[in-house]
């Protein structure tokens, strides 16, 4: 690599790590720094012959058709649309994933040897984690009163952030920070690890605060799932899962949060066949519409774009009520594929799932770094899949975003092809 071409890379690599620092702290500056980034690569990728040779050896990578494919069926989808601004939007949401997806997997493994990609792949990821360590404390700040005015009110939502999205996000910082614990690289001192236990116990008293039910399933999802792959010994398996239900049950006995959030759902499940206005009795009904909308065309659902235009003429006639038209998609990523592109749209996004668990499996079996990358993809993508149920997680710019970030870091080409020699 010539001298030109490396300080290219810092330059795009700087920009990476801007991004990967503002993702959970500002929209616009997230959004601006990935597209500063994207531009600059398109103009060096015309001006430059060196950087558009390089950035062609790394342009194979193993989740770019999956990811081309669900905006494929998308596109297909605005053919049946009456939305097409809506529709377009869509498409561009999840345009978003395969670009950011890009723009890190290829533009890190373009930077140096292996050596030194993994370096600045550890420093995005720390970049990131230090990022979401700065809304963690404002958040804090703003549960005790220091800013915003809001002293000791729940659900926290620093910074205009969700609840929902809030405590998701300190969910995949919180894999981050394991993935660096449980498999350390080389680079990592006494005092990072320090650092990131501390991170770790600052997000969990965030993800607490949040009352996310959909975040704290997620994680029982994701921990139970790595338990049952890393720990091959049955009776230690049995006794660790045992641990943690314990550990499940005394929180729910002594802390008052979660034990009324939890009884919160006996109580809105009892409410169901009354018109009570709770958060499941609305989801069940929004799951029941989109079931609805993909019974009417289940190959390819009802359009692109046109869940809230079905929905409106749903309650129009009566069949629903009015209140649903206050949410523009089910609160289900897998309804929402259903209803809007039918089972073509469903099978794109099952298959990119697939397409993760399989690499990251591949990676688990494999030794250090592959370990790191393959525990963090199989962390964050089983929590997707199962907090997916309960929201539409791509819909969610912050989230969709870090998701993103996240597997362009751990499911590189880069990584696929070496782990092949290093498997057990």
């Amino acid at each position: 690599m010539t001298i030109r071409q490396v300080d290219y890379y810092r330059a795009l690599y700087w920009g990476l790590l801007l991004f990967s620092f503002s993702l959970s702290l500002s929209k616009s500056m997230s959004t601006v720094s990935l597209l500063l980034v994207c531009l600059a690569a398109v103009f060096l990728s015309v001006s430059s012959r060196e950087f558009r040779a390089g950035l062609a050896l790394n342009r194979k990578q193993p989740l770019t058709l999956s990811l081309a494919l669900m905006i494929f069926v998308a596109v297909v989808g605005l053919l049946f649309t009456q939305n097409l601004s809506d529709g377009i939007r869509i498409v561009h949401k999840l345009s978003d994933i395969l670009l950011i997806y890009l723009a890190v997997s290829v533009l890190l493994q373009a930077t140096g040897d292996h050596e030194e990609v993994s370096g600045n792949a550890e420093r995005l990821l720390l970049s990131f984690v230090l990022g979401l360590a700065v809304l963690d404390v404002i958040g804090l700040m703003t549960f005790v009163g220091l800013i915003g005015g809001k002293k000791f009110v729940l659900p926290l939502a620093p910074l205009h952030v969700h609840h929902i999205w809030f405590a998701n996000i300190n969910a995949i910082g919180i894999y981050v920070a394991f993935s660096f614990l449980l498999f350390p690289p080389k680079s990592t001192s006494r005092r990072m690890r320090n650092m990131l236990i501390l991170f770790v116990l600052v997000g969990a008293v965030c993800i607490l605060l949040s009352t996310s039910r959909t975040a704290w399933l997620g994680m029982l999802a994701s921990v139970l799932a790595l338990l049952f792959i890393l720990i091959k010994n049955r009776k230690i398996l049995f006794i660790t899962v045992a641990a943690l239900v314990a550990a499940c049950v005394l929180i729910y006995a002594s802390n008052a949060i979660v034990h009324e959030r939890i009884n919160q759902i006996s109580s809105e499940l009892r409410q169901l066949s009354s018109s009570a206005d709770t958060s499941i009795g609305n989801r069940f009904l929004m799951w029941k519409a989109a079931y609805s909308m993909f019974l009417s065309n289940p190959l390819f659902g009802v359009g692109t774009g046109d869940f809230v235009p079905v929905l409106r003429e749903y309650i129009r006639t009566g069949v629903y009520p009015t209140f649903l038209l206050e949410y523009n998609q089910p609160h289900n990523m897998y309804l929402f594929a259903l209803a809007t592109n039918g089972l073509i749209g469903l099978a794109a996004l099952v298959f990119l799932f697939y397409k993760v668990l399989s690499g990251s499996g591949r990676m688990l079996k494999g030794r250090g770094e592959f370990r790191f990358y393959g525990f963090l993809a199989l962390a964050v993508t089983v929590h997707f899949m199962v907090a997916g149920m309960t929201d539409s997680l791509f819909n969610i710019q912050i989230l969709r975003y870090a998701y993103a970030f996240i597997i362009g870091i751990c499911m590189r080409q880069s990584l696929q092809e070496t782990n092949k020699g290093f498997t057990e």
